[in-house]
């Protein structure tokens, strides 16, 4: 099993501005022994495509390839709405560029109001993604949706608590169902699924929808806090979820997916050795399950 970073997370600090350029973040990824990246390029700018051109350039340089990609969400209304689904779109553009194989989305964009009802909101949820699908279909590359958790967001009415889908097993497994193809299957968060389904719950969990995994997302937490962080500094039992995961047949990248902290230039090589020989010990993990 190969390992894999979220390169968007070292380009930017916690305000999302641009601190570093790809190429030098590429160049430390190389070095710490990375070849591949969860990476998605600038989808607002009008240039979007010749900038996706130009960082699978920048990536390859450096032997590193794209594994996956992350569609926009906009459950916390980061995006114009009659924009969103535009830069949605422009996504699956950027990840055929990239050459990227999975195109992880959120499948929780149905804004609860006065009900929830879940055949309603599955519908809704096919709906949008049935056209990014079939464009991920003819184009070699596979939706992956993530599991997410009760965030409890203001934004949204609170029905019987719940208001955000697929933050429950069934209502995931209800959406790759009803898909019913291989090009649309699961990025499994272990973050989220911690924060979901406790660290008991969330073996189980995987149990039930890992032979649709065909990507990750691992970060650790506590205290049911979404924290993204380097796995062991949380108290997420990993053995058994890298045995979990093996037993399940899984094939692809173990996917570190970081969200907070702002580091240093002069921090990052060490930081990235550190967070590859964390990979190292997640894989021998999976081996020896």
């Amino acid at each position: 099993m190969e390992l894999s970073i979220i390169a968007n997370y070292l380009l930017q600090d916690n305000n999302h501005r641009v601190v570093r350029n790809l190429e030098d973040v590429s160049g430390f990824l190389s070095a710490a022994g990375f070849k591949h990246v969860d990476y998605t390029s600038d989808f607002i700018s009008d240039n979007y495509i010749e900038k996706a051109e130009k960082d699978r350039e920048t990536l390859e340089k450096c032997g590193i390839n794209v594994e996956q990609t992350h569609a926009p969400f906009n459950r916390y209304q980061q995006f114009d709405e009659n924009m969103f689904f535009t830069y949605f779109g422009r996504v699956f553009e950027i990840s055929k560029i990239l050459n990227a194989k999975y195109v992880v989305v959120h499948a929780d964009e149905y804004k609860t109001r006065d009900k929830y009802d879940e055949k309603e909101i599955l519908d809704f949820t096919c709906k949008y993604l049935n056209p990014f699908v079939e464009y991920a279909a003819k184009n070699g590359m596979t939706v992956a949706v993530e599991n997410v958790f009760e965030d409890n967001s203001y934004r949204y009415s609170i029905i019987d608590g719940k208001s955000r889908f697929t933050s429950r097993v069934e209502e995931l497994l209800a959406v790759i169902e009803k898909f019913n193809t291989p090009n649309v299957a699961c990025c499994w968060d272990f973050g989220h699924a911690k924060c979901a389904y406790g660290k008991d719950g969330m073996i189980d969990a995987l149990k039930q929808v890992g032979k649709y995994v065909v990507c990750t997302h691992v970060h650790d937490n506590y205290f049911d806090k979404d924290l993204h962080l380097v796995p062991f500094l949380g108290d997420t039992d990993w053995k058994e979820n890298m045995s979990v995961l093996n037993r399940a047949g899984y094939k692809g990248k173990l996917s570190f997916e970081f969200a907070y902290g702002d580091l240093p230039m002069k921090l990052l090589p060490t930081w990235l050795n550190y967070v590859y020989e964390t990979g190292k010990t997640l894989v021998e993990y999976f081996d020896n399950n």
